[in-house]
């Protein structure tokens, strides 16, 4: 395996840690610890993982595997995504699948 095969495993392995955490987020909670870590709460351990997945992606951008966007091309990607979300949260309340705090 060569370097870029490995660091796109990790970047595999670290997608997986952040789904892995945001479901024991909301299994059991934000605010909830575990057992045997009773100082990581389940929001923290999510924040970590994703940012663990964000220095793994900088490290393929840093090696040039990967080309990191402009500022311009995050924004519009940050825009776009939150304009799609509202547009499926709106469509999930309209069809009474989402229910506000």
């Amino acid at each position: 395996m060569k370097r870029k095969e490995h660091l796109l495993v990790c970047l595999m392995e670290e997608c997986a840690e952040v789904q892995q955490a945001v479901a024991k987020g909301l299994r059991f909670g934000l605010d909830d610890t575990h057992p045997k870590q009773a100082d990581v709460t389940n929001e923290k351990e999510i924040v970590t993982e994703f940012y663990q997945l964000i220095s793994v992606m900088e490290q393929l951008e840093m090696e040039g595997f990967i080309t990191p966007p402009t500022v311009k091309e995050v924004q519009q990607i940050k825009k776009q995504k939150m304009e799609k979300l509202k547009f499926y949260m709106d469509y999930s309340k309209n069809e009474r699948n989402l229910i506000e705090d």
